[in-house]
């Protein structure tokens, strides 16, 4: 009677097993169905943010090129003064 009763939770256990392994494949399989959507979301987040952040610098772009093509002159003139003031920093410590 106690080799029946063995064989019986043998069995059982054995059971148990194949099904928790079952489980464990069903539960992995939905976490890294899961992972992959949530990497495709991010891709096309991405590929969206890319696409605002192009354009937002591509619209700055254009108004500094305007601003710059606009006054040229006092641009020039703000250059020239930043090249006078780097050359007599840099010139005075020779003396």
């Amino acid at each position: 009677m106690a080799a029946k009763d063995q064989e019986s939770f043998v069995g059982s256990l054995r059971e148990g097993t194949i099904d928790a392994g079952g489980r464990l494949q069903e539960a992995v399989a939905v976490v890294a169905g899961k992972i992959e959507d949530s990497l495709e979301e991010a891709k096309y987040e991405g590929r969206h943010l890319k696409r605002k952040v192009q354009a937002e610098l591509v619209r700055r772009w254009r108004t500094v090129d305007r601003a710059g093509r606009d006054n040229a002159f006092l641009m020039a003139l703000g250059a020239l003064g930043v090249g006078v003031a780097v050359g007599y920093l840099l010139g005075r410590g020779r003396d």
